[in-house]
């Protein structure tokens, strides 16, 4: 037993519940490490400890977990030893092909503390009936708790409690009551000029482009900043697309009754079939908390930004609006050279038929550095001849490919039949010992030379097709990403 890995893991109900998470991983990492110390064998092996705090057992998706799990395909893990099994995974099926197929195919010794179960001295590999009792019973109890859950929160919500995650953008949780929402007055002023740059006539993307020029801070950039607060922890990895204001982030802001003091809730459940789907429920289901907290914008100018807003959609409705244009089998793999984004096909139409195509980098026009990209009839065409050159091979030349790649084979198994009868001649005393170490040395050149070229034919075979248009799966088959300025393609990532 050379390397053994501790799994502890705590649930979101008993992270929220004790407050002091430290206690209960501690509680079990100290039942595991008796056990280890009692243990003439497991003591002498090194130990890697694997946490998940806050995570559900009926999830199989946790962070410790899964590193766990890889280090486990990776050979690198002898031992599993967990306080209980309901730590490891309440599932029962899972947790029954774990314990009688995965861990003895892997040959990793599984060991639950508290439930005296050790895989080495089962029999069939733990699969007796008190074992899969006991993991129905610990996927019963997760139901159940989930069950206890739902209700409890939906209780809360009723009393206006707020009980997600991290708030909207313009308030914060308060220090002193975590159910209970606050104006962040830093950036609640941003919300107010949003609300009026809509009064004053400016559109969504006009209004997305002021804030940008005028560096106002992004909610993104917001939740970055904060610190102190578990909502806020920093799990946030910058991207392109969350470094600016957009539209849709503009038109989420004003469609938000929250900063009008109303708390919206049950406007989406999750489905207990299908894996757990998001159902979204009509507004009329909605449940609203009016005055639940402060306002950050009147209830009357909220109204009159979204009447702008639905009238707005009405007259777009009659000019005709722009839609995606998904036909392109490039639509989905360009982007542009100058930040990364990825580049817009729209088409746009009079209500009856497309009268325009174009390709636009939305980062960079909301920047106000937007440049006027290749047309993208002209973009199609120049893929597809740099992928015919590169990639293309008819049915002749893939044919010569393979007759030159069998008579490669048929030459070294030539060459081995001359190194054997050549070990004869040398047995035999035929030739000497340096004559045949010179011949056998030259053989070997040889045959790792025809290798070497089997292999480099063996990679042209690999991308040979037969390109005659391009089609979705020629583009998926061959390209990753194709980076564009207004010089047109400036470079390839082949896939």
């Amino acid at each position: 037993m050379n390397n053994i890995a501790i799994y502890l893991r705590i649930s979101v109900l008993e992270k929220g519940n004790l407050g002091h998470t430290e206690d209960t991983i501690n509680s079990q990492r100290n039942i595991i490490k008796n056990f280890i110390f009692n243990d003439q064998e497991l003591k002498k092996a090194s130990i890697e400890e694997f946490i998940d705090e806050g995570y559900s057992g009926s999830s199989t998706s946790r962070p410790g977990l899964d590193k766990l799990l890889l280090k486990v395909r990776q050979q690198k893990i002898d031992c599993i030893i967990v306080k209980d099994m309901s730590r490891f995974m309440r599932n029962y099926i899972e947790m029954g092909d774990y314990l009688e197929n995965i861990f003895p195919f892997m040959g990793v010794r599984f060991i639950a503390v508290n439930d005296g179960y050790d895989s080495s001295k089962e029999v069939q590999n733990g699969t007796e009936l008190d074992i899969q009792f006991k993991n129905l019973l610990n996927d019963y109890y997760s139901r159940d708790v989930s069950e206890k859950m739902t209700t409890a929160l939906l209780t809360a919500k009723k009393q206006g409690k707020y009980t997600s995650g991290t708030p909207p953008y313009g308030y914060l949780k308060d220090p002193e009551d975590n159910y209970k929402l606050i104006v962040d007055e830093k950036v609640a002023g941003n919300i107010r000029y949003i609300f009026q740059l809509i009064l004053e006539g400016y559109s969504l993307n006009e209004t997305a482009k002021i804030l940008n020029s005028e560096g106002v801070m992004t909610a993104r950039a917001r939740r970055q900043e904060i610190q102190g607060y578990d909502s806020y922890a920093n799990r946030w990895d910058s991207t392109v697309e969350q470094t600016i204001w957009s539209a849709s982030m503009v038109r989420r802001i004003l469609k938000n009754e929250t900063y009008t003091g109303t708390f919206v809730f049950n406007k989406t459940t999750k489905s207990k079939l299908d894996g757990g789907k998001v159902i979204y429920h009509p507004e009329e289901e909605w449940i609203k908390i009016y005055d639940n907290h402060e306002a950050i914008v009147d209830k009357e100018i909220f109204d009159e930004v979204n009447g702008i807003l639905k009238s707005r959609r009405k007259n777009d409705a009659l000019r005709g609006s722009k839609s995606k244009y998904k036909n392109s089998p490039l639509a989905t793999f360009v982007r542009c050279n100058k930040c990364g984004y990825k580049i817009r096909f729209n088409k746009s139409s009079n209500g009856k038929e497309l009268v325009g195509i174009n390709l636009y980098c939305y980062h960079c026009r909301m920047l106000e550095q937007e440049e006027k990209l290749p047309h993208y009839k002209e973009l199609e065409k120049d893929i597809f001849e740099i992928l015919k050159d590169k990639f293309h091979t008819d049915k002749t030349e893939k044919k010569k490919l393979l007759d030159e790649q069998k008579e490669l084979y048929d030459r070294n198994d030539q060459l081995l039949k001359k190194k054997r009868i050549e070990f004869e001649n040398y047995k035999f005393g035929k030739i000497s010992r340096e004559d045949f170490v010179e011949i056998k040395d030259q053989i070997l050149e040889l045959i790792e030379s025809n290798k070497e070229r089997i292999q480099e034919i063996d990679e042209e075979l690999k991308h040979a097709g037969s390109i005659e248009g391009l089609t979705d799966d020629v583009v998926k088959k061959y390209i990753k990403r194709i980076y564009i300025s207004s010089k047109g393609i400036e470079r390839i990532e082949y896939a």
